[in-house]
């Protein structure tokens, strides 16, 4: 069964309170309500069976939220580093990008990767090469660009896509041609992540980030 409109507003409703009692009134019930749409409407593409569409629409929701969270905690002080990765379906590259600069920086680095259009799930290839190297995704998902992703955001990568480019709201962006070779199985994705994390670890260092090895 899929979410069909009556059923999509109760799921707002009941993830939009869940979400405003969880950030204790530190934004306004409306806009917890209107990220909750939001979110719900960004994966309406994707037509998921309902408790999938639930289960999505809350985490993005709440991603987005801890995203305003740390706009608003580092908007007077020296921030750790924000990296932003994107690409099309955010089910590959960046999810790789996004893994392995996880795995190398310090935890307090923020990092975010998303999609123009997310696809339904990552790439289970993508998930056994990272898995080879030690680099799990914890709790990872395919999402949208949305405005708070990119105002949190110090530095942004964009990997080789075709996305609306707009969507970065005219913010400074970096971009490597990196394809992801698929079509010659798993062999052909191992050099695309062994590629990923030679520029990952490119750019850690250019950013002055306390690298570990992977």
């Amino acid at each position: 069964m899929t979410v069909q409109a009556p059923d999509a507003l109760a799921i707002a409703e009941r993830i939009a309170d869940r979400l405003a009692g969880r950030y204790g009134g530190e934004f306004s019930n409306a806009l917890v309500h209107d990220i909750v749409l939001d979110s719900l409407r960004k994966y309406r593409h994707l037509n998921h069976p309902s408790q999938h569409a639930r289960a999505l629409t809350a985490q993005l929701a709440a991603d987005r939220l801890d995203a305003l969270r740390w706009v608003r905690m580092h908007r007077d002080e020296t921030r750790p580093p924000s990296v932003f990765f994107v690409c099309s379906g955010n089910a590959g590259r960046s999810q790789l990008a996004a893994a392995v600069l996880r795995a190398i920086a310090p935890a307090e680095t923020r990092v975010v990767s998303a999609g123009d259009v997310p696809a339904a799930r990552i790439l289970p290839a993508v998930v056994e090469t990272l898995d080879e190297v030690g680099v799990a995704l914890f709790g990872e998902y395919p999402k949208p660009l949305t405005p708070e992703f990119v105002e949190a955001a110090d530095h942004i990568v964009v990997l080789n896509c075709n996305d609306r480019l707009d969507d970065l709201g005219g913010h400074a962006f970096r971009t490597w041609n990196i394809s992801l070779d698929s079509t010659s199985g798993k062999s052909g994705i191992r050099q695309t992540r062994d590629l990923i994390v030679a520029h990952v670890r490119d750019l850690a260092l250019e950013l002055g980030i306390d690298v570990r090895a992977l």
